[in-house]
């Protein structure tokens, strides 16, 4: 009998351990307003905020990775008409956290001082200041015209600019 209890315990520990590892990684996805997201579960959070109209057929996205190992910002321009983009990237990781922040404090909040400044909807002027503050930038164009990979910058770009759509394909 005391080696049933035995048996009995250490498969009762057992799956007590396995479900608490499989509610770790549950992971609960919400719908945000204007192709925003939200995923988050017990390892961090990645959210995808709400579109935001930039003026001139342009469309900003911002993204926000969150986990045990710091922060990853990044901040997308789209040009709704030509389909190009501009990306401003930060990364404040734990590791790294004796470095301190760049030299525009943290890279949302640059955005932030940029759109209110009205410095966006210039492709190549945001790109400079970017750099100039330090902040990892790259240029490019988004993936074919509905490609998954494109869809909320399209969600955006309807939203804000859908006379642009007639432009996505010649």
């Amino acid at each position: 009998m005391m080696k049933f209890k035995s048996i009995l315990a250490a498969a009762l520990a057992s799956s007590i351990a396995v479900s608490a590892v499989a509610q770790t990684t549950t992971q609960v996805i919400t719908q945000l307003p204007a192709c925003g997201s939200e995923a988050k579960n017990s390892f961090g959070v990645h959210k995808e905020y709400p579109a935001i109209n930039e003026t001139n057929g342009f469309v900003g996205f911002k993204t926000e990775d969150a986990d045990a190992t710091g922060i990853k910002e990044r901040y997308t321009l789209i040009n709704c008409a030509t389909r190009t983009l501009v990306q401003v990237r930060a990364e404040y990781l734990l590791a790294d956290s004796s470095k301190g922040l760049p030299r525009g404090s943290d890279m949302l909040s640059f955005v932030d001082a940029q759109h209110k400044a009205k410095k966006i909807a210039n492709e190549a002027l945001f790109a400079g200041l970017a750099k100039q503050q330090g902040y990892a930038v790259t240029t490019g164009k988004l993936p074919a015209p509905y490609a998954k990979e494109a869809a909320r910058a399209e969600c955006g770009c309807r939203m804000f600019y859908p006379e642009t759509e007639s432009m996505w394909v010649k």
